[in-house]
């Protein structure tokens, strides 16, 4: 297993014009496993447009592809109905994978579990649902509520943001600790003082959480790179994966 790459690192050269297409194909020839790109960086208009060509490079490069859906799955306890569409968009473009956040799962009934099943069971793509930067993922109600959600609906999975546990004063080792058994897919980033650092230069222990992980998992890149620094980071996060 190879690092992965989301589209984050590239975000200075998206926010001054560069499209994800571009970016990702720029990942060619380059030591990874997959690519993962964010929904909120396309615009609408053109997003059909850029997929089929990242669908290409993906192919070529035999890259796997994964979407960062930029909505909540829960809304009150209420499923998002924008979630067919996006399984729509996944199954389309033949994704590896589609993550969403959780939102407030607190009140979800077990119709809306139905249905979440029902819905995720049409999907080619493994839906994830990840912890976010606010109380919607503070412990231990969050891994209640993970654990009765993938209990409930098997075709779902937990993406770990190990950043976005400093927003809600938690420490990410003790979270994965805590989390561990229902990881499918590991975001990764270092932070410090709540700022996004390049690996090794933060407050996380983040090659204990990588040895520990299930070698399957695919660990993506999710943070904002120089371009004279992303070989040098998906190098290190390849020598640790290798070292498993």
């Amino acid at each position: 297993m190879k690092v992965s790459v989301n589209t984050a690192v590239f975000l200075a050269d998206i926010k001054n014009g560069r499209s994800q297409a571009d970016c990702v194909a720029s990942l060619s020839n380059k030591p990874i496993e997959n690519v993962e790109v964010r929904g909120e960086l396309f615009d609408p208009a053109t997003e059909q447009e850029a997929l089929t060509a990242i669908r290409k490079t993906c192919d070529d490069q035999q890259f796997g592809l994964y979407y960062s859906i930029p909505e909540e799955l829960l809304i009150d306890g209420q499923l998002n109905p924008a979630l067919e569409h996006y399984i729509q968009l996944g199954n389309q473009f033949s994704m590896n994978g589609l993550k969403i956040s959780l939102g407030k799962a607190d009140r979800i009934s077990k119709e809306t579990l139905r249905d979440l099943a029902q819905l995720a069971s049409t999907s080619s793509a493994l839906i994830t649902v990840e912890n976010q930067p606010n109380e919607n993922a503070e412990l231990p109600a969050f891994a209640d509520q993970l654990n009765e959600i993938l209990t409930a609906v098997s075709a779902l999975g937990y993406t770990f943001d190990s950043g976005n546990w400093y927003w809600i004063d938690t420490a990410p080792e003790k979270a994965f600790d805590l989390l561990q058994t229902e990881i499918d897919v590991f975001h990764l980033k270092d932070i410090a003082n709540r700022e996004t650092v390049m690996l090794g230069d933060g407050q996380t222990d983040w090659q204990s959480m990588l040895r520990a992980l299930n070698e399957d998992v695919p660990v993506f890149l999710e943070y904002a790179i120089e371009a004279d620094r992303l070989d040098q980071q998906i190098q290190l996060v390849n020598t640790v994966l290798a070292s498993r």
